[in-house]
């Protein structure tokens, strides 16, 4: 909804610095779709490879938390560790 203020605010290498920070912070392929369809009109040519990255860097962590969620065991496990001294 702010795009073109924050693209005006943010030009050259502080929005290239801007997506890097903000992109990586989701962690969901669905939401890596979303973004990657919002910069589909958007990018520019100073920060389309910082974009690639960070969506890369969302789909990564998203296998992460998948294979985390999906591990049977893992909750208890996590609970009798910090149960040790």
């Amino acid at each position: 909804e702010n795009w073109e203020r924050i693209s005006r605010t943010f030009s050259g290498s502080l929005a290239a610095n801007f997506v890097k920070n903000i992109v990586p912070l989701f962690t969901s392929n669905e939401k890596a779709a979303e973004i990657s369809k919002f910069f589909a009109t958007r990018t520019k040519p100073g920060f389309e490879r910082t974009l690639k990255q960070s969506l890369e860097t969302v789909r990564i962590s998203a296998r992460w938390a998948e294979g985390i969620r999906s591990e049977p065991g893992l909750s208890q496990t996590v609970r009798e560790l910090l149960a040790k001294p």
